[in-house]
């Protein structure tokens, strides 16, 4: 099974939704890369999954986006309106190299709640393609800010975030992770920092962006240890299923 073609009013439906707050913020997951150190998909691998009822294994992707949909406005005190149904953070997923394997794994979610789909041609040039591409997209929406998160970065939690997105809203400044004494994803970039993105290139991510909002005090840093746990070869996963035993 694999997910339908966005048509265009689709995207607006996302775009233009009723938002949380007065801020609209647009939460991305970053999963467009080849995975080659781990000779595989790695994106794919089962992992297990708690669920309200049962422990259950599926694809870190899946687990990853299951984990950003908990993410709902009720959960933040962002909802400004007197109504019983949570309304859920726009979600967009940037796929490329492994995009036929990942994309019919997304399916299922996709029902549950409704997020875009991009797939990133220029995947193989590295991961500053994607997060131009991101930030292309929540300029074009008209977000206030988007929240860049990595799908391979396992370890975090719902509430790690929570407190991310909290941050942001109190304070109104770019917010980012920190973990190994250096500034990092998870993070959120404010509309007004995302045209320093189309000069990035390679593989250099967000992180000279991050370093040059802190220097203007354009940043604030939430301490998050658990975000120095990524998947990056087979050993990585192997030790942390070790961990979670």
């Amino acid at each position: 099974m694999t997910l339908p073609p966005v048509p265009k009013s689709a995207v607006l439906t996302l775009a233009e939704q009723v938002p949380c707050s007065s801020k609209r913020l647009l939460i991305v997951v970053l999963a467009a890369g080849e995975s080659k150190r781990f000779e595989g998909v790695k994106l794919a691998q089962l992992v297990p999954s708690l669920s309200a009822t049962e422990t259950r294994e599926q694809a870190i992707i899946c687990t990853h986006i299951e984990r950003l949909q908990q993410l709902n406005c009720q959960d933040l005190d962002l909802e400004r309106q007197d109504t019983h149904s949570p309304q859920y953070a726009p979600l967009l997923v940037i796929l490329g190299a492994h995009q036929h394997v990942l994309q019919p794994l997304l399916a299922e979610l996709h029902s549950r709640h409704f997020f875009d789909v991009l797939i990133n041609p220029q995947w193989h040039t590295g991961l500053a393609s994607s997060v131009s591409l991101a930030a292309s997209y929540a300029k074009e929406q008209g977000f206030d800010a988007m929240l860049l998160t990595l799908a391979d970065q396992v370890a975090l939690s719902a509430d790690d975030y929570r407190q991310l997105i909290l941050t942001w809203h109190e304070t109104g400044k770019d917010v980012a992770a920190d973990y190994l004494d250096d500034l990092g994803v998870p993070a959120i970039f404010n509309a007004s920092t995302l045209p320093l993105f189309t000069h990035l290139s390679g593989d250099r991510g967000a992180k000279s962006i991050l370093k040059q909002q802190a220097q203007q005090g354009a940043l604030v840093a939430i301490t998050l240890p658990r975000a120095a746990i990524d998947i990056d070869t087979q050993a990585d996963l192997a030790s942390w299923l070790a961990l979670k035993e």
